[in-house]
């Protein structure tokens, strides 16, 4: 090897390693190539990710006497209300969603024999009437 050919891998070296050392502390200049490049990446890294990765949907926390609310016992079995929201943040099927929760709050599972949903003045699902065999 010639001795110009040695001298220019140290530089050349050098300057990838700035370049990638710059990426990660996001040293460049706004309108730099390299900050084009780490802004394409990232936009590539939210659009192309699969969703299964992300659970974005909050799970909402159940208070006792809030979202749940134990009615009464009556023919069709143990009459619970549920806020709609804390079911939503479960599961997109209410009865599924009413099931985990239940299930957990009252430490076993339970066996749900009627669900009905209970509207708001403006006509939005509030609440869910969840009837439950113990």
């Amino acid at each position: 090897m010639s001795e110009s050919t040695l001298s220019l891998r140290p530089s050349l070296l050098r300057r990838v390693g700035r370049t990638i050392k710059g990426f990660l502390l996001w040293q460049h200049e706004r309108g730099a190539w390299q900050y084009d490049v780490m802004v394409a990446l990232i936009l590539a890294f939210i659009f192309l990710a699969p969703t299964r990765y992300f659970h974005d949907q909050p799970v909402y926390g159940v208070r006792l006497g809030g979202d749940l609310v134990r009615l009464g016992t009556d023919a069709d079995g143990v009459h619970y209300r549920v806020s709609a929201k804390l079911l939503a943040s479960y599961d997109d099927d209410p009865e599924r969603a009413a099931h985990q929760i239940l299930a957990a709050n009252l430490g076993h599972p339970a066996s749900i024999t009627r669900i009905q949903a209970v509207e708001d003045p403006d006509g939005v699902v509030a609440w869910y009437d969840v009837w439950v065999r113990e």
